[in-house]
């Protein structure tokens, strides 16, 4: 059996959100954006416009740092449709974020009250460059703009192999199942095949390179006016065909299969332990809010594998109850990443309770 081992890395109540955004990079975990309180983004007064929060992974400090954002230009700021200045990335909820080499990369989510998807301009490609501080942010003018994706928010934002993918999400009305991919070295917009249907939000990409030259874009689950997954599917995106499949794993033999779910985790991983291991996913809500965004659902806390051999993919369900872990959750961000001794790990970071509080914490997992 696969045995999950859980350790809290660290607490801040400063940072307590929840639809916000997390990558890791030489060995730091970056947070950006998100919400405390319902429908109002955090880091959204004065200096911290733009601000990012880190984590060294290898320092024995255990603590967070912060980078704001560079002084604004006032030459260069300019008043938009929600009349923020055009200098650093408004602040926002359910954005994403990737990393290439030493760049990160912002793109979409929503602002105010009403949570209505950002400007065109807001909500295009913003980047940075990781470890200068102050963050200097830089609006990316794409060659091709009317081809970019709507302003849209809930989406995913992965990068994989030189390029950024952005799938699904939330624009001004309804829920999509589109893809596009951006290539920040041409500045270069693409549409790609639709997925298949339905639309959603609050689904995950997990980027895998098959072996011999197969690199696809994994999705599993997701929201649209329902939990998805209970039909136990596996979309499966093949980059160098431009096309979508769609497969059932094989059940856990013991557990059967993760129930429905959306904003949860879904992520690569590879294992020693585990040499057909493709992804993890874990957590999510299992039971929307009658009140919506404004209120909690119910949560999932449990972990999975998704193996692939010969003969297809399966699920294999994680034992996490050996130790103390998170509790349920979702409206998280989760990455992984390989540590110093070449071992896979994931992270998470806050996300939304059941008890409609948003947490402060910073967790890792090992997979055995």
């Amino acid at each position: 059996m696969a045995v999950g081992r859980w350790t809290l890395l660290a607490r801040s109540t400063k940072l307590a959100r929840s639809s916000h955004c997390l990558a890791v990079s030489g060995g730091k975990v970056i947070v950006y954006s998100g919400e405390l309180k319902p429908r109002v983004p955090v880091d959204a007064e004065g200096d911290l416009k733009g601000a990012t929060h880190t984590f060294d992974l290898q320092s024995p400090e255990k603590s967070w740092s912060q980078t704001l954002a560079a002084s604004q230009n006032p030459s260069s700021a300019t008043s938009g449709p929600h009349d923020e200045d055009h200098s650093v990335p408004t602040p926002r909820v359910g954005a994403g974020i990737a990393t290439i080499n030493q760049d990160l990369y912002v793109w979409g989510g929503r602002g105010g009250v009403d949570l209505s998807p950002l400007s065109a301009y807001q909500s295009g490609v913003w980047k940075a460059k990781i470890g200068e501080n102050p963050l200097k942010w830089e609006r990316l003018q794409s060659q091709n703009e009317a081809d970019a994706p709507e302003p849209k928010s809930f989406h995913v934002l992965v990068a994989f192999e030189g390029q950024l993918f952005i799938h699904a999400g939330c624009p001004e009305k309804g829920r999509l199942g589109t893809l596009h991919s951006f290539d920040p070295q041409h500045l270069q917009w693409r549409r790609l095949a639709d997925a298949p249907e339905p639309g959603r939000g609050g689904t995950a990409l997990a980027p895998v390179n098959l072996g011999g030259n197969d690199p696809v874009l994994l999705r599993f689950a997701g929201f649209a006016g329902y939990e998805l997954g209970a039909d136990h599917t596996l979309d499966i995106y093949h980059i160098n065909t431009d096309k979508w499949s769609t497969v059932v794993p094989k059940p856990d033999p013991a557990s059967g299969y993760p129930g429905a779910r959306s904003v949860h985790g879904f992520v690569p991983y590879h294992s020693k332990q585990y040499p057909d291991a493709v992804a993890v996913t874990l957590h999510g809500e299992r039971d929307a809010s009658a009140l919506g965004h404004a209120g909690a659902g119910k949560f999932w806390d449990d972990v999975w594998l998704l193996l692939k051999d010969s003969e297809g993919y399966s699920w294999k369900k994680v034992d996490v109850s050996g130790s103390e872990g998170p509790e349920g959750r979702g409206w998280f961000p989760a990455v992984s990443y390989t540590d110093a001794d070449g071992k896979d790990k994931v992270v998470l970071h806050g996300g939304l309770l059941t008890s409609n509080e948003r947490s402060d914490e910073l967790w890792s997992l090992e997979i055995d």
